[in-house]
């Protein structure tokens, strides 16, 4: 749905909201009143909660770089910028878009730390990576990322994991859990 009809549903619950309001006020007119509020006040919360998160999702999403302005597509592809972009980063959760559009790689684990952050009682990790793409050498990539639970005992230093890369930014990438670790042969 556009933006627009986010902005005119949250436009016409204020004004349900302040007739809701005004039909509360005297005891002839409350017989509309109240469910006009309860409308309004819906609606107004929901257009409201929509519309934040299709700006949040890059429509606006912009970022000051070196005096520059840099705005996410707005198709909504491509690495998250702005504030949005830096608190998925930080919690782990930013590249999945890479999953199956990115460049299959394997990597190899080379040391692993605990951030002290968890999403959703999962654990916020720090990857040492040394991505071995197919046609050329290796390269260090340290990678935030949350680690499943149920992989907690299987995910080692010294265990290969499948990623996929950015094929603009080799740094940008992610790990894909539903491909097993293996050991390096």
């Amino acid at each position: 749905m556009p933006r627009n009809a986010y902005v005119v549903g949250a436009g016409a619950g204020l004004i349900l909201l302040v007739a809701g309001v005004y039909g509360l006020t005297s005891l002839s007119t409350i017989s509309w009143g109240v469910p006009t509020f309860i409308v309004g006040m819906f609606l107004a919360t929901m257009s409201s909660i929509l519309l934040a998160t299709k700006l949040a999702n890059g429509f606006f999403v912009a970022k000051l770089t070196n005096g520059l302005l840099a705005t996410r597509p707005a198709n909504g592809q491509g690495p998250a910028t702005g504030v949005l972009g830096q608190m998925k980063s930080f919690m782990g959760t930013g590249n999945q878009d890479l999953i199956g559009a990115g460049v299959p790689e394997r990597a190899l684990i080379t040391s692993m730390r605990d951030t002290g952050t968890t999403v959703n009682d999962q654990v916020v990790v720090v990857f040492d990576l040394q991505v071995q793409p197919a046609g050329g050498p290796p390269y260090a990539v340290s990678h935030r990322q949350i680690l499943p639970r149920l992989l907690m005992g299987a995910v080692l230093p010294g265990k290969l994991v499948q990623v996929w890369s950015d094929p603009v930014d080799a740094q940008r990438l992610t790990i894909d859990w539903s491909a097993l670790p293996v050991q390096q042969s």
